[in-house]
């Protein structure tokens, strides 16, 4: 006879509710840009890039299999369609179409301070790099505030008045 645990339905993990692993793609995207917004992929933007998906993998979904190997493939799977993306004219457009599906998650400002960490990673915070970082702020309707809670990885200059 069958005991009633093995009739009982499993409930799916409050994080796969919120945060589909197919919403992966969108994030990974995301952070690619960044990389290649500047027509250049160096070293130190790929291994910020790593990290940055490992540490937004225990933030988000830790139970999710996304390991350093599988993101540094799928950059490099993707890296073509992440610089035909940063030199077309549609740009902004297909920024919006990568933004909109996780447009809910509650985790933007986790992805963008990790943007940022990618950005700065090389010693290169470029106009390009903070454009698409901007425009991620407003397409996700960030709040001014949260600017302040951004994890910079370079140090900020302040101007002092006088």
């Amino acid at each position: 006879m069958l005991s009633s645990t093995s009739h009982s339905k499993k409930t799916p993990t409050k994080a796969a509710e919120v945060f589909p692993p197919s919403n992966w793609k969108h994030i990974l995207k995301l952070l690619g840009l960044v990389i290649v917004a500047d027509k250049k992929v160096v070293k130190e933007e790929v291994d910020a890039f790593l990290d940055v998906v490992t540490e937004l993998r225990t933030i988000i979904d830790p139970t999710i299999y996304l390991t350093r190997h599988m993101a540094k493939d799928w950059f490099i799977l993707n890296k073509p369609e992440l610089l035909e993306i940063i030199e077309s004219l549609a740009y902004d457009t297909a920024l919006c179409e990568t933004l909109a599906p996780i447009k809910s998650m509650p985790h933007k400002l986790d992805v963008i301070t990790g943007m940022v960490k990618i950005a700065v990673s090389d010693d290169d915070y470029t106009t390009l790099k903070q454009g698409l970082i901007k425009k991620t702020i407003l397409y996700w309707n960030v709040r001014n505030d949260s600017y302040d809670s951004l994890d910079y990885s370079a140090p900020r200059k302040h101007i002092e008045n006088a």
